[in-house]
């Protein structure tokens, strides 16, 4: 069978996409005559649009559920790949028709659906996030996908891009090493409170006065992120609140000589542009480094507050118990990453 065109979906977390990047090159490495078309949430738009080996994307928020079901059929697709699956996700694989689909087998309807289908279990959390996308492109065709094989995370930005990080550094006469920090995270994971992360950078202040620390967050964070920065109350602190493409905040990431925040989007950005990461995850197998750590990229501390908290409460949003002792080794790989 010849294949002419590609559906892959990945429709949640901007973590998530970045994640299946690999995922995305490995198809069109497997098969580059084909049309590779990507059907992603609209603030996800801009990372795949400048990957080269992504043909045309779909935007989910630019359709009614009923519109985009009666759409994905006029694609003629050969393969639909889900690499993260849904009720909807699972109708629009049977609404496109394909003769292969491709999806993680798990709640009653992809069993259905995916005529591929892949029984992962990914609530056992043996894997990267990254490594079971991977595991589902595979399935297309296991000795061709073992033959090509290569490992590409990289995020890629533009000169416009660049240009943002390139004017936020100007105005602010931001010259020398630059800690980059992303404090505020959406609760898909634990983290530790801002008053926490602030005890910690002015630490890291106190031995490199001459350090500058940019402060990331989303513009609905921005008077938090403002707060933020004053409690640190040291010179060379920036707050960079952003509203606009996820890119901008990667252009700043991209500056960095060392990285740190939780388990968010903005990490994974950090993991995928090679940067330097000390980051803080929690214990729990779902939520844990092996399942959504940065892939691809070994140059990361991982700091675990409950890895040995059996007892650790996973409704409370922070960590139960945050020592003075793991605060010190977070101060400890910040400035060893810094040298």
């Amino acid at each position: 069978m010849e294949i002419k065109r590609i559906l892959v979906s990945r429709t949640d977390k901007i973590g998530d996409l970045i994640l299946s990047i690999p995922s995305f090159f490995m198809i069109k490495k497997m098969y580059p005559n084909a049309e590779l078309v990507a059907i992603v949430r609209k603030y996800n738009m801009d990372i795949v649009k400048n990957l080269p080996y992504i043909d045309r994307f779909v935007i989910l928020d630019d359709y009614t559920k009923t519109e985009l079901l009666e759409k994905i059929a006029y694609f003629k697709a050969d393969v639909f790949i889900a690499l993260y699956n849904d009720s909807y996700i699972a109708a629009l694989a049977r609404a496109s028709k394909a003769k292969i689909k491709i999806g993680p087998i798990s709640k009653l309807n992809s069993f259905f659906t995916y005529n591929k289908g892949v029984l992962q279990k990914r609530s056992r959390s043996v894997k990267n996030e990254g490594q079971y996308n991977l595991d589902l492109v595979a399935k297309l065709d296991k000795k061709r996908f073992s033959i090509l094989y290569e490992l590409n995370t990289k995020l890629v930005l533009t000169d416009d891009n660049r240009k943002v990080a390139d004017t936020f550094f100007k105005e602010n006469s931001i010259e020398g090493k630059c800690l980059v920090v992303n404090p505020f995270i959406g609760g898909s994971a634990k983290n530790i409170t801002d008053e926490q992360y602030v005890s910690i950078l002015k630490k890291v202040k106190d031995r490199m006065s001459d350090l500058n620390i940019i402060v990331t967050s989303h513009i609905s964070d921005e008077e938090r992120n403002e707060k933020f920065c004053k409690d640190i109350g040291k010179d060379k602190v920036f707050s960079f609140s952003n509203g606009a493409s996820i890119l901008n905040t990667a252009s700043i990431i991209e500056r960095a000589d060392v990285y740190f925040g939780a388990s968010t989007g903005p990490t994974h950005i950090a993991g995928a542009l090679g940067k330097r990461i000390v980051a803080i995850y929690p214990n729990k197998k779902t939520q844990s480094p092996t399942r959504w750590g940065v892939f691809g990229n070994s140059n990361v501390e991982y700091i675990v507050p409950d890895e040995n908290n059996p007892n650790e409460d996973y409704k409370n949003p922070y960590f139960d118990n945050f020592t003075k002792e793991m605060e010190d080794r977070v101060v400890k790989e910040i400035l060893e990453g810094l040298k």
